[in-house]
């Protein structure tokens, strides 16, 4: 098993590894030289999580030193919180269902809770559940749809069972393959919450979230046969009916179909792998959005590039860009960052987005604040834009940079 941690170099038996293209292939590490390396190798990089090198041998990657107690179930549900796109979280995650799961202790409380509360967060923006004909064939008293001759004479007239009829009829209803699956998915959540802490501050909003989402489905059956759960499909133009199977199909394989592997733990994962530059960066998107709403825009599309956010209100202005990298608490910012936003607060596109109508290529260019929002550790999980203004965070400029700002926002951690 080859274990290590965001940014940390491979080292094997006390030695450099070399060029080798067995890792070529993987998520985790990447062969490359980063700006405060002297030296090529393999390097973990933004993310974690545990994939196969090859039939034999694990790879793990864990959260850098300094952020190795974060609460991933806070975050997630953060995330949430916006009105990011419904495909967008999918792009922060991989997982592959297909192979064997790895022992990996360290990681065994993330990417359950994670597709958990992805699924959750999907199938609580259904507002009303779809109906369709589902087709019935049984022994009826009175006659309804067809009667089937043959087999109501072989099970009722050969048996004299004269008050029966048999008959095939389609019925429209809720109970349809797509709304058991999300149920019976549903029902797996319930019981891997279930099995977690509940001193977990948001058991009981997650409970809660379960609870009235079933009530949704309460006409609706759980009997989902596990040979036809491949076959279920979804229309193109139900987007979120087509995430939210395709996050049933992955709980209820994860759990290999059995309600009690999802209500206890062990220390196996599926292989995955989760981006924490992009998880910070909805996390932060999720606060900004519960604070400031429409004043801010996710990822404008400039001339030069897609700032993280951009703040829009009749007081003030500011390109906000996230940036994991803890180092940022007590060092100073990289000289790539600063050209990097530079290059936003000169972008016309941007800066007229912002409502600086009047600039052109040959006019003044107004100050824009650029602000580097940076993660370190949290004590508890709030809000700090929550009932504040932006301007107020953006008092103290960087040294030597004009309008610059950095701005650290805690990622919640849990004590272990």
């Amino acid at each position: 098993m080859i274990q290590l941690q965001e940014h940390e170099r491979l080292i094997q038996n006390g030695l450099t590894v070399e060029y080798d293209n067995r890792y070529n292939n993987l998520e985790l590490i990447r062969w490359d030289k980063p700006m405060d390396h002297s030296q090529w190798g393999y390097y973990a990089s933004f993310k974690i999580g545990a994939e196969w090198v090859d039939e034999n041998e694990p790879l793990i990657v864990t959260a850098k030193r300094g952020m190795e107690n974060i609460d991933f179930l806070g975050m997630f549900m953060t995330c949430f919180s916006s009105n990011l796109a419904l495909d967008s979280f999918s792009e922060i995650y991989k997982i592959d269902i297909e192979k064997p799961p790895i022992n990996a202790p360290a990681l065994c409380g993330i990417v359950s809770p994670l597709i958990v509360v992805h699924f959750l967060s999907i199938v609580n923006r259904i507002k009303s559940i779809k109906r369709g004909y589902v087709h019935h064939s049984e022994n009826l008293k009175k006659v309804k749809g067809h009667i089937k001759l043959l087999k109501n004479e072989r099970v009722n007239i050969a048996t004299k069972r004269f008050d029966r009829i048999f008959c095939e009829y389609d019925d429209y209803s809720t109970d349809i393959p797509e709304n058991r699956l999300l149920k019976k998915a549903l029902l797996f959540s319930e019981a891997l919450i279930n099995g977690m802490s509940k001193q977990h501050r948001l058991y009981p909003q997650i409970k809660f979230m379960i609870s009235k989402i079933l009530t949704k489905f309460d006409g609706v059956t759980d009997d989902v046969d596990i040979k036809s759960v491949g076959q279920i499909r979804s229309h193109k133009l139900f987007s979120e009916y087509a995430e939210a199977i395709r996050l049933a199909k992955i709980i209820l394989k994860r759990f290999d179909y059995s309600i009690n592997k999802a209500s206890s733990f062990d220390d196996k994962v599926i292989p995955f792998t989760l981006d924490m530059s992009l998880l910070y960066e909805h996390y932060v998107y999720g606060l900004l959005s519960e604070a400031y709403q429409d004043k801010i825009t996710y990822q404008f599309k400039g001339k030069t590039g897609y700032p993280d956010f951009l703040f829009k209100s009749r007081k003030y202005k500011a390109i906000l860009d996230t940036k994991y990298i803890p180092k940022y608490q007590k060092q100073s910012l990289d000289n790539y960052v600063v050209r990097q936003l530079s290059g936003y607060s000169r972008d016309i596109p941007i800066l007229k987005h912002l409502g600086y109508d009047d600039v052109n290529e040959s006019s003044p260019l107004p100050s824009v604040p650029c602000v580097i929002i940076y993660p370190e550790e949290g004590t508890e999980m709030s809000n700090p834009f929550l009932n504040n203004d932006l301007s107020e965070f953006c008092s103290k400029p960087i040294a030597k940079l004009s309008m610059f700002y950095k701005l650290s926002i805690p990622v919640p951690t849990i004590s272990r």
